[in-house]
């Protein structure tokens, strides 16, 4: 495997949660925005459940020839699960609960996005530093 494609699976990765950060943030909101809406209904994004999903063991193929099909990629079934993401419906809306949905999802957006900084600095020094050996 290259080394390029951990790096751009990794960025991937955060790409997509950043995204679904973004969305989960927009879904909140419309939340709140609507609480005092007579029969408006609070709606979420459930992608936990896929993530669960994607993560759950699962029974490995040993290839003891070229030509079998290799084991399937948990990074490639949560890409492709993560398309199936849904907002759904969850009841009334309640204020503590949406506020604490969007200090949580904040702070996950900030920690992913100081991961992603981290990772960038790292690939600077590497590049920087590497080249004087």
């Amino acid at each position: 495997m290259k080394a390029s494609a951990v790096f751009e699976k990794t960025i991937k990765l955060v790409e997509d949660r950043l995204t679904l950060n973004t969305r989960r943030q927009e879904v909140v909101a419309s939340n709140i925005a609507n609480m005092d809406v007579p029969g408006y209904v609070a709606k979420d994004i459930k992608f936990e459940e896929v993530l669960r999903k994607s993560m759950e063991p699962k029974i490995g193929l040993i290839a003891t020839h070229a030509q079998h099909m290799k084991s399937p990629d948990p990074v490639e079934i949560l890409e492709k699960e993560s398309d199936k993401v849904t907002v759904e419906m969850t009841g009334p809306v309640n204020l503590e609960e949406e506020m604490a949905k969007l200090s949580r999802n904040n702070l996950e957006y900030q920690f992913l996005v100081t991961m992603l900084n981290k990772k960038f600095a790292l690939l600077k020094i590497a590049l920087t530093e590497g080249g004087g050996v």
